[in-house]
């Protein structure tokens, strides 16, 4: 992946200089980041064109045609800034509209706290387009039931030493992409444990198989499902950010601890056919 190069301005001098090293040190969003504390002298090297992208404060007055992410506040918390490093690492890739680097990663899944058929859709493109196999969670599926389904279901739970080869052997073709649409009855999802899932996703980490889970309401019940994943893309649409769904799923998520042990990637809906196109992909 091209390196990407980020200017940080920021008047407090201690959060500019750490959030900075962060940007630096962590793998999920590589960059590069520069940060000036001096506005004049930071605005020049802007005008010079050495940066792609912006971070600064929300109060930092800029009229210039570089993306900015913004860096919020948050008076109810004693006027602490309320985005993790994590959170800016992915706004500014956002802003850039490009894509992280997914090589080492095997499992994706995608969800959204705002339900939408979109979201199925989103799941099955990504699939086709990337060439990963789909397994539907959905509760009533998008596909004709198939038996295949509940059978692969059944060689999780009874830990099945030959499940590969049932699993590769028994895709389907989903209109476009290959997988598992799903089992007839979204309850036999539940049947399966936490310890059944870990087992079944470790199996396909050693075999190096690349696949994406359409999360729906068919998932185990447990928070901690979510942080089993690679990478979970959150397809929404720009009123969803701002929702009362999207933001209590967000602090649910930090509050359990599920926000860390994961990547999370919003994808806008209005335009993820040319932001997802493989090409895109390294």
């Amino acid at each position: 992946m091209r390196d990407i190069s980020i200017g940080i301005y920021h008047k407090d001098y201690q959060y500019g200089k750490r959030l900075m090293e962060y940007l630096n040190h962590q793998k999920d969003f590589p960059m590069t980041a520069s940060f000036i504390s001096d506005e004049d002298a930071f605005f020049r090297q802007e005008e010079e064109g050495d940066f792609e992208c912006l971070v600064l404060a929300e109060e930092t007055d800029y009229h210039g045609s570089s993306p900015v992410c913004r860096i919020g506040v948050n008076d109810s918390m004693g006027g602490m800034y309320c985005q993790s490093g994590k959170e800016i690492a992915a706004g500014i890739y956002h802003c850039l509209n490009v894509s992280p680097q997914l090589d080492d990663e095997k499992i994706f899944g995608v969800y959204s706290p705002v339900p939408r058929p979109e979201v199925s859709t989103f799941a099955r493109e990504m699939s086709a387009t990337n060439g990963w196999i789909y397994f539907g969670m959905q509760p009533y599926g998008h596909f004709e039931e198939d038996e295949s389904g509940e059978l692969l279901l059944f060689y999780i739970k009874e830990h099945k030493e030959d499940i590969i080869e049932y699993f590769l052997n028994h895709q389907k073709d989903l209109g476009g992409c290959m997988g598992f649409a799903g089992a007839a009855c979204y309850l036999d999802y539940r049947e399966l444990t936490m310890q059944d899932y870990e087992w079944f996703f470790e199996k396909l980490r050693q075999a190096g198989i690349k696949i994406i889970f359409d999360i729906g309401i068919a998932s185990p019940p447990e928070l901690r499902f979510f942080g089993l994943f690679d990478r979970i893309f959150l397809p929404l649409i720009r009123e969803d950010l701002n929702s009362f769904e999207y933001q209590r799923f967000k602090n649910q998520m930090r509050k359990h601890g599920i926000w860390t042990q994961t990547s999370w990637e919003e994808a806008m809906l209005e335009s993820w056919q040319n932001k997802w196109r493989r090409e895109q992909w390294p």
